[in-house]
């Protein structure tokens, strides 16, 4: 089957906008010779920064591992009480932005928080929260990153190993650590340097918190009247850390997949947790409560707070509108792209859907800020017209979140068996008219599970918007920033329970929409 040429185009053109961002950067800082740049980087606090970005993101991998491996492990084969409720209630923290994790930290422990109120009428004294105590309790939220690739190593690692090792006497606890532990370094390692990834390039929690990291000095830089040179030095400077990141995190997954056993199917024996089964369901529960309750009781508690002090509370209903339109027009665009790499790898030029799908991984891999930094530059040299249009904002959406529909369709796609071509050209289907009508409608399941990742991406979405959007716009995100930022979190928890509410309700949703695709 042949595909029209207007498909390679319309590729052509997909992998251009994942790679514009980077290649519009490095020609501005090579602009003029590159001098600019030069001296940026050779600025004295070029290494402090960098150090604390990057030592920041391996504390926080190494403390979701460290919450992560345990709760793999008690919810995957043991008899841990409510095993299925903890394994769906720990990964909810996903649905929680990490501007939204930071609003909580700061609410509840910074000056005025209840928390920290009461643990100092006890005595105790906690650090300021604009300092790596806070920063790392917000970000600790990432810890589902590492739990879902345990999870799945889990699923595939061969639990006859275990078998043989507790017929030999090796007591549960010893056999996990020889047997099975070494089977989820892989998985361990991957989900580290992904957490790593979103740490680095993170700007919400650590703009809320004032902790300066290479992506928060880029938009202070950049607000700056004399330093958006610098934001460009910078910005590129955090391009080169996260796609080192991003080819170890490759190279780590190569090795691990290299190295993995299937165990065909067979189930886990369920592990008597014996004397440790109640400090487990404590473990379990409190790891919920971190990631659930807390978040959720903290946003209903200043709800409160601020109604019983008579603050004037508004529902955001412009800000829900702007933000749920967005979203759904973002997802309509992003999820049509998508279906165009797909249709390249299967009926070709496979070479050209390769290109494509590299390009808008890159694009993907880019933090927020790097990409709306770029997209700023480029528009205001090139495409003035486009700038703080909703066009543009969708453009920089597009970059930053196509794959996350593309990897869905192109699977689907890719697993067609080709004798549903032979069937539709039998029937007197043109060629040119088999992806319309038989390929695009098979993966319509891949199609809307993408487009629901998507959807929750672009509404909680905080640097794009913030710097993309026209004036006068403001979605639920950059609302509980702006609203956050000045420390009235009344005013800040409804619209933040709203983005919390519709990202959960969306990732509740996606493995249903998966599983009646399956069947």
């Amino acid at each position: 089957m042949t595909l029209p040429r207007g498909a390679s185009l319309v590729g052509l053109a997909v992998a251009l906008l994942g790679v514009l961002p980077l290649v519009w950067l490095v020609l501005l800082a090579i602009d003029g010779g590159g001098e600019r740049a030069l001296e940026t980087l050779r600025h004295p606090q070029v290494v402090p920064i960098t150090m604390r970005t990057l030592v920041l993101a391996v504390a926080v991998a190494l403390g979701c591992v460290a919450i992560a491996l345990p709760t793999a492990w008690l919810t995957h084969a043991t008899d841990l009480p409510g095993r299925r409720l903890f394994r769906g209630l720990t990964v909810l923290p996903l649905a929680i932005p990490s501007y939204v994790s930071g609003y909580v930290v700061v609410a509840l422990l910074g000056p005025s928080g209840p928390l920290r109120a009461a643990l100092g009428a006890a005595g105790v004294t906690l650090p300021s929260v604009e300092g790596p105590f806070g920063i790392g309790i917000a970000l600790s939220f990432l810890y589902p990153l590492v739990l879902l690739p345990l999870q799945a190593a889990l699923e595939g690692a061969d639990p006859r190993q275990y078998e043989a090792a507790r017929s030999l006497g090796r007591s549960p606890a010893r056999a996990f650590v020889e047997v099975v532990l070494p089977q989820l370094r892989g998985a361990m390692a991957g989900g580290g340097l992904l957490v790593a990834l979103y740490v680095v390039g993170d700007f919400g929690a650590v703009s809320l918190l004032r902790y300066p990291t290479l992506s928060y000095v880029i938009y202070l830089r950049y607000r700056s009247p004399f330093g958006r040179d610098d934001a460009v030095g910078f910005a590129l400077l955090l391009a080169a850390v996260v796609l080192v990141l991003l080819v170890l995190h490759r190279l780590v997954e190569g090795a691990s997949r290299a190295r993995e056993s299937r165990a065909m199917g067979r189930a886990w024996p369920v592990v008597s947790l014996g004397a440790w089964r109640w400090p487990a369901l404590l473990w379990c529960s409190l790891v919920s409560l971190f990631g659930v309750v807390v978040p959720l009781g903290t946003l209903v508690y200043w709800i409160v707070r601020g109604s019983l002090a008579g603050a004037a509370l508004s529902f955001p209903t412009r800000e829900l509108l702007t933000t749920v339109g967005l979203g759904a027009v973002a997802t309509l665009v992003i999820t049509g792209l998508a279906i165009f790499p797909a249709l390249l790898l299967r009926s070709g030029p496979r070479a050209l859907g390769r290109v494509v799908q590299g390009a808008t991984a890159a694009g993907y891999a880019m933090p927020g800020i790097v990409v709306a930094l770029a997209l700023v530059f480029f528009a205001i040299r090139l495409a003035e017209p486009l700038y703080q249009t909703f066009t543009l904002l969708v453009m920089a959406y597009s970059v930053r979140f196509l794959p996350l529909a593309s990897q869905n369709v192109s699977a689907a796609v890719l697993a067609q068996s080709r004798r549903l071509d032979e069937a539709a050209r039998s029937l007197g289907t043109p060629a040119r008219a088999v992806a319309r009508r038989v390929t695009v409608p098979a993966a319509r399941p891949a199609l809307v599970a993408g487009a629901l990742a998507v959807f929750i991406a672009v509404v909680k979405e905080l640097p794009v918007t913030l710097l993309l959007s026209p004036l006068d716009t403001q979605t639920l995100a950059t609302r509980v920033f702006s609203q956050t930022s000045e420390a009235y979190f009344a005013a800040a928890a409804i619209p933040a329970l709203l983005l919390v509410g519709a990202s959960t309700l969306a990732l509740v949703a996606r493995p249903a929409v998966r599983s009646r695709g399956g069947r």
